[in-house]
């Protein structure tokens, strides 16, 4: 390990880091939180800040700081060097610097490409030809400085403009095309934004995902987005969220509303914790993004048909990723940029957020005409009762009183009603598990990516044998190195055990790129901590490693004695290992 890698990691909060990027609890001595990586609603992901690690559970991800940097933000090790230096206060040797110079010059991809037409869009707003479109922001109060603060542009209304500009820069057709700035036609290729506002669209460690375009005058769709694809997926991006996360965390509410104006809005009346969901839709990889942000969502939608309906979708969806869902109701045909550019608008903003009501409540009060209006009644009720039934006793209790006013029936009969539904749930829940089951068994016997108990156990092995010298003298590589059964780790023992220093590993592994050995690490140190082992739980681990070593050859030469294929030594061996196995290894 270099001096400069050597002095980044001994001064990066690795905690910190990740708390840049995903929410995280205290559970014992590590830290824990839903995945960045893949979706989840349980939490797997576990952050050692003691020894400096992260590991998911769920994934396999795992490593330290460097590699966290790497993974979630695509960059090679000189480039994640160069920005935990900086993070950290730390300046680079002149060598170590040029080299992260050198590999920090970018092959032109997708999201060049993206920021490239963006730098294109903004000068058009602030151009000559930009007039109509400025004229436009200012009757919606949008100056110079939300201009810049948003990354507002301008696409003229040509069929051609950017894609000379890009052309202009060496970008080639197929390029555009490829970053959904360009579509193809019977007649050729056309610019894909045309006379509209343009709203870029970041993730949330601000990366450019694709843009939105909003039509101000002409024929058209209000909204023009980018194509779906790799990048700009809308059921995994909230706009703005790059902005507002540290608002969030700041104060453990996220507000959510429809569109880029609305959160635009909130954002310069001082509600720096919204989000827009980019459309009604609100989906589960959405509701993720929350939950690792926030435990608390207040819905914002616009108070139409159409933005209830939405509101109520997107609440059991929150719900069920354990999010608390409060759903504000806005006058009757206002959105939320109507109301905060009042005057006053804030405040009265404020009020709406104090009397927010709770997902149970809002439902039965969205539904309230239809729950007593014959001819809809039946279905209203079934509707309400069928997605109370979702929600868990808990969550239910305090509303019950209020619930059962609305529907005209007794406390009793109401949860009664709903109890009935929860019944019909869990029995087609227990029919899919059953499947489920199956499928499982079936993946379990032919995939290679199915790891046990075992392996565990053989990771935090190893950690405690790269945390403490003392013991990798305490055991002879030919009686431990047998009981593994994974790869990596053996190696990482091997390594160990045979005089190599965890230094030494470390430099080897980075020069030649190796993942598996530092993730098998990390996996380790998450063991380890969750599980608070110390140096003298060695002994009884190894002694459960050699008992699955044992129990590993027992269910080996089993199919062989059955068949009566086995010879007379690996019967007698059968023999020995079961009455091993059954009083236990000495």
């Amino acid at each position: 390990m270099s001096d400069d890698v050597r002095e980044v990691k001994s001064r990066i909060d690795i905690a910190e880091l990740i708390g840049d990027y995903v929410q995280l609890r205290r559970r014992g001595a590590s830290l824990w939180g839903l995945c960045p990586f893949h979706s989840e609603k349980t939490p797997s992901f576990s952050v050692s800040p003691e020894r400096g690690t992260f590991h998911c559970f769920g994934c396999g991800k795992g490593g330290d700081a460097f590699s966290f940097l790497m993974e979630i933000e695509g960059l090679d090790f000189r480039e994640a060097l160069t920005q935990l230096a900086d993070r950290a206060g730390v300046k680079l040797t002149p060598r170590a610097g040029r080299a992260a110079e050198r590999s920090g010059a970018p092959a032109r991809n997708v999201r060049n490409v993206l920021e490239e037409a963006l730098k294109y869009f903004r000068s058009c707003l602030v151009g000559p030809g930009g007039e109509a479109a400025r004229s436009y922001l200012a009757r919606r109060s949008l100056g110079n400085d939300e201009w810049s603060r948003f990354e507002l542009g301008w696409a003229p209304a040509s069929w051609d403009a950017l894609s000379k500009h890009l052309a202009s820069q060496g970008v080639a057709v197929r390029e555009t095309i490829d970053a959904g700035l360009v579509s193809e036609g019977d007649r050729g290729t056309y610019d894909r934004f045309r006379g509209r506002i343009i709203f870029p669209v970041r993730d949330e460690m601000a990366k450019i995902a694709g843009f939105g375009g909003r039509l101000i005058d002409g024929e058209g769709a209000k909204y023009v987005n980018s194509p779906e694809g790799d990048l700009f997926n809308k059921r995994r991006l909230l706009y703005l969220l790059h902005e507002a996360k540290r608002t969030i965390r700041e104060r453990k509410r996220i507000i959510l509303t429809e569109g880029y104006m609305d959160a635009i809005r909130a954002h310069t009346a001082g509600f720096t914790e919204t989000v827009a969901s980019l459309g009604t839709a609100l989906t589960e990889e959405q509701a993720s993004l929350v939950k690792r942000f926030a435990d608390l969502c207040y819905i914002v939608y616009d108070a139409d048909g159409a933005g209830q309906e939405a509101a109520i979708r997107g609440m059991y969806i929150l719900q069920r990723a354990r999010v608390e869902v409060r759903v504000v109701m806005l006058p009757e045909g206002r959105d939320p940029d109507d109301v905060l550019s009042e005057e006053g608008g804030a405040e009265a903003f404020e009020r709406m957020l104090k009397k927010a009501l709770p997902l149970p409540l809002y439902h039965v009060h969205a539904r309230r005409r239809d729950l007593r209006t014959p001819g809809r009644q039946q279905a209203a009720r079934e509707d309400v009762l069928s997605s109370l039934a979702t929600l868990a006793t808990l969550d239910l209790a305090e509303y019950i009183p209020a619930i059962a006013k609305g529907f005209g029936v007794l406390q009793h009969e109401l949860l009664r009603e709903i109890e009935s539904r929860r019944r019909g749930l869990r029995s087609r829940e227990e029919k899919r598990e059953q499947k489920s089951a199956i499928y499982e068994e079936g993946i379990r016997e032919v995939s290679s990516v199915y790891i046990d108990r075992t392996l565990d156990l053989e990771c935090g092995l190893c950690s405690l044998l790269w945390q403490h010298e003392t013991l990798r003298g305490a055991f002879e590589p030919s009686e431990l190195l047998p009981l593994f059964t994974d790869e990596a780790t053996a190696g990482i023992a091997s390594a160990l055990l045979t005089g190599e220093t965890p230094d030494e590993l470390d430099r080897r592994w980075r020069e030649i790129g190796e993942s598996a050995c530092p993730n098998r690490l990390a996996r380790g140190d998450a063991v380890v901590s969750e599980g608070e082992l110390q140096p003298d739980h060695v002994p009884k681990i190894v002694e459960t490693l050699r008992t699955n070593a044992l129990r590993r050859r027992y269910e080996g030469l089993k199919p062989l004695v059955l068949s009566e294929e086995a010879s007379e030594a690996e019967i007698a061996e059968y023999i020995e290992l079961a009455r091993k196995l059954k009083g236990g290894v000495r």
